[in-house]
């Protein structure tokens, strides 16, 4: 009896293209687990993309381009995990750690078994465009590890309360909408879906907090290159307006690289459910049975939930564009087939609101009802609602605007409707970033529906004509929302921009070969131009904590009390709040110690409660003006047992070294804590 023995280069040489490429992936999965970094974006990416993937990969109807579903999985997976917390909390339980472990290997499996299956058919070699887009992603990935390496701590203010909500979710297991007993708040309306992922992540990376926070916003960053590809090639329907909007985004454009000096994951988690939906509205739009409808409407419900649990005001730039999308669509439809798709959509978002029930309850309770009775505003002024030129005209901001301006001619000239889209999209933006301008617009969109009216004598159509004629400057002035203030919109501008760029140049991309060629390099040379302007493109007046105080929060940590009260340096930020300065206000939501200048999340806490801690911080801020405070008596009073001093506050080292009451108990670059002896 003979065995036959087959080698694994035969077994190699059975696979196809699509499942070599697999297996090579997983190879690399394998070896980067070894690194710490490496095992935060794998189990990152692993909570954006497998979920979606097994739910994608299962509804009924055909797929679209390979792009489109990656990026449409990311919308579901931050979606879906969201949502799954939201009803486990919603019911009174919590997720343990054992079960979330269990329920990833058993998604893995299934992930596994199902793209070797999916990927077996794949013979197809990469193309030169997609050959171009992968030179651009391996660059934008290179750019976003370099930008981060000198960073010991996420930066700024943003991430100081992003990792005090994945703490408590990743404990309890539940949606961090109650702090205690780290923050005396209770059913806070601020924004969760990013944090409950970014815990669940933590569980699989086991990385320290920062590191998890800081190379999955890093993740999500690079991730919206392939996003911006993704909707490039959705509008404009050219693999070449993919590329070159990738190269934007991923390289030259300053945003959203810039967002690491803010932390601004969440908007960023948004901007990537915004691209999904964007995806999953257009194929519903453009099916042809009803049942492609209801499995696109299906998954486009499950996204705009996950959307709202994520970042509202993404939810509201998502409405937008969809709406856009829907009003092109609709200009070449029939009146039957425009009410069908409306019925259908208000009963997904119907839907939509039921699932995410539990928060909207949340939303009305802690902020609309507040608003009806006068207790709370729901608008703004002065600087909060202004533009920041800074931030409107970073980097080559001014080169893309104008490129941008002479795509959108470009694609009116070629009659495109992809133009089209974009254009109408940045102005619903701008509009309701600034309502001001409702009362300019209305008047000239009345006149034009008044004058139709009398050539169609459509009375209806008249009477809606003389209401907008009624808004306008002298008659009304609208007022700013808090909720959307124009830097959001200015710093959200990169989508549309690369959109529109990349679809004009694929409109007049060159036939002939060697221009083509010639072109290609042109290309190349601006993204690696960008990339190399972008190293160093973290902001240092935003990095507050540096490899000296990680140094110092692991004595802490180690050498006091879980219930030892630290007195930190502070600084004015928004009117009202105060923040820290240095790494002194990374103690509580690394140690669990008590802090004198709590997260920012203070504030959706009891009045009483704000209006101490304000006062308390305050203190301290005068103290570094050179104002006359007892620092002894604020010692005294609140208890406190350590002081974090470092030379980037109000508290220095010399100010305490020597006096009487203060032992220096840790001294490390800088930094100093002193114990206070009573």
């Amino acid at each position: 009896m003979r065995i036959s023995i087959t080698s694994p280069a035969s077994l190699l040489a059975r696979c196809s293209t699509g499942q070599l490429w697999l297996i090579g992936m997983l190879i690399a999965a394998l070896m980067a687990g070894f690194v710490p970094a490496a095992r935060v974006i794998l189990a990152t990416g692993f909570w954006l993309m497998v979920p979606g993937y097994l739910l994608e990969r299962r509804m009924p109807g055909e797929r679209p381009h390979w792009l489109l579903r990656i990026t449409i999985w990311n919308g579901l997976g931050l979606s879906l995990v969201p949502l799954l917390y939201l009803w486990v909390t919603a019911v009174g339980l919590a997720i343990p750690v054992g079960v979330l472990i269990s329920v990833a290997i058993l998604l893995a499996v299934v992930a596994l078994y199902d793209a070797w299956r999916d990927l077996a058919t794949v013979q197809v070699q990469p193309s030169v465009t997609v050959w171009l887009l992968l030179s651009v992603l391996a660059t934008s990935a290179w750019l976003r590890v370099v930008q981060i390496a000198d960073l010991a701590f996420p930066a700024w203010v943003d991430s100081v309360h992003h990792a005090l909500m994945v703490r408590v979710a990743a404990e309890t297991g539940r949606v961090p909408w109650t702090l205690t007993p780290y923050l005396p708040v209770t059913d806070m309306p601020y924004h969760w879906g990013y944090h409950v992922l970014i815990a669940a992540a933590w569980h699989l990376g086991g990385s320290d907090l920062p590191a998890m926070i800081l190379w999955s916003g890093q993740l999500l960053n690079w991730i919206q290159v392939l996003s911006a590809a993704a909707l490039a090639f959705l509008i404009w329907r050219r693999p070449l307006a993919a590329v070159v909007a990738a190269a934007i985004v991923g390289c030259i454009s300053w945003m959203p690289a810039y967002y690491v000096s803010w932390g601004r994951y969440t908007q960023l988690s948004g901007l990537l459910q915004i691209v999904a939906l964007a995806i999953g509205w257009q194929q519903w739009l453009d099916a042809n049975t009803r049942r492609d409808r209801l499995s696109w409407l299906f998954l486009n419900m499950l996204i705009i939930t996950g959307l709202s649990l994520v970042h509202m005001r993404m939810f509201v730039f998502g409405g937008a564009l969809i709406a856009v999308q829907s009003t092109v669509w609709a200009l070449h439809q029939t009146r039957l087939a425009i009410v069908s798709r409306l019925v259908e959509a208000m009963g997904a978002g119907l839907v939509a609101l039921i699932l995410a029930g539990p928060w909207w309850f949340v939303l009305v309770r802690q902020i609309l009802l507040p608003a009806a009775t006068g207790s709370r505003s729901l608008t703004s002024g002065g600087s909060y609602v202004q533009l920041s030129d800074s931030l409107m005209w970073i980097g080559p901001n001014e080169w893309l605007v104008a490129l941008a301006l002479f795509a959108g001619a470009v694609g009116v000239f070629y009659r495109q409707r992809a133009a089209a889209v974009m254009v109408l999209w940045v102005g619903v933006l701008v509009v309701l970033s600034n309502p001001w301008l409702i009362s300019y617009l209305a008047p000239p969109i009345g006149l034009v529906l008044i004058l139709y009216a009398v050539v169609q004598r459509t009375w209806l159509v008249g009477g809606v004509g003389m209401l907008l004629l009624a808004v306008n400057p002298l008659t009304v002035r609208l007022p700013f929302l808090w909720l959307l203030p124009v830097d959001i919109t200015a710093i959200s501008l990169f989508l549309p921009l690369s959109n529109l760029i990349g679809g004009s140049v694929a409109l007049i991309w060159p036939q002939r070969r060697w221009t083509q060629m010639a072109a290609i390099a042109l290309l190349l040379g601006c993204t690696l131009w960008g990339a190399y302007q972008q190293r160093t493109i973290v902001n240092p007046v935003t990095v507050l904590a540096t490899a000296a105080d990680r140094v110092a929060l692991e004595w802490i940590a180690e050498q006091t009390q879980p219930t030892a009260r630290f007195l930190i340096n502070a600084a004015p930020w928004l009117p009202g709040v105060a923040r820290g300065t240095d790494g002194g206000w990374w103690i509580l939501p690394l140690t669990g110690r008590w802090t004198s200048t709590p997260p920012v999340l203070f504030v959706y806490g009891e009045a009483e409660d704000v209006q101490t801690t304000q006062q308390r911080s305050q203190r301290i801020i005068d103290f570094g003006n050179g104002q006359e405070v007892d620092i002894a008596s604020l010692i005294a009073a609140e208890r406190i047992d350590y002081i974090y001093t470092s030379p980037k506050g109000p508290l220095r080292p010399e100010q305490f070294a020597g006096q009487p009451g203060y032992e220096a108990v840790f001294t490390h670059d800088g930094i100093v804590i002193y114990r206070v002896i009573r």
